[in-house]
């Protein structure tokens, strides 16, 4: 009868002590280590280990916390003087259209400006628009 309560707690003191060792691990870690936490570590075994988590978890949110706008100054931009001459832009000169090298099928009618093949009823041609009848 005795081993029925002696097994349980040597399973909750072993599983404390390496939440113990891992707490503080964890602590060494960031240089600050804290006996409170590692007692509650291996006397609640785990219950303890939650407890850390969250005291943890909500400083954690409060060092997050957003600092106010006003604290700090406003940048300050400053222009390149050449930023603030205003450029004119160039002028590209537009390229003539060039006129279409079409391969010539006997019969079939040609505009004379582009060589677009035309009807002989057409007055102007469909690509280019010009006459082609005086």
């Amino acid at each position: 009868m005795a081993l029925d309560i002696l097994i349980p707690i040597i399973i909750w003191l072993a599983i404390g002590g390496a939440i113990a060792v891992y707490l503080y691990g964890l602590m060494a870690k960031e240089g600050k280590v804290e006996v409170i936490w590692i007692l509650l570590g291996f006397l609640l075994s785990v219950l303890g280990l939650m407890a850390f988590i969250g005291v943890r978890s909500m400083k954690d949110k409060e060092r997050d916390k957003a600092v106010d706008p006003k604290s700090y100054q406003a940048p300050e931009y400053k222009m390149k003087e050449d930023a603030n001459k205003k450029k004119e832009p160039k002028a590209e000169p537009v390229p003539e259209p060039k006129k279409k090298e079409v391969k010539q099928i006997r019969g079939i009618p040609r505009c004379p400006e582009c060589g677009a093949a035309i009807s002989s009823s057409d007055e102007k041609c469909p690509e280019c628009g010009a006459r082609l009848k005086e």
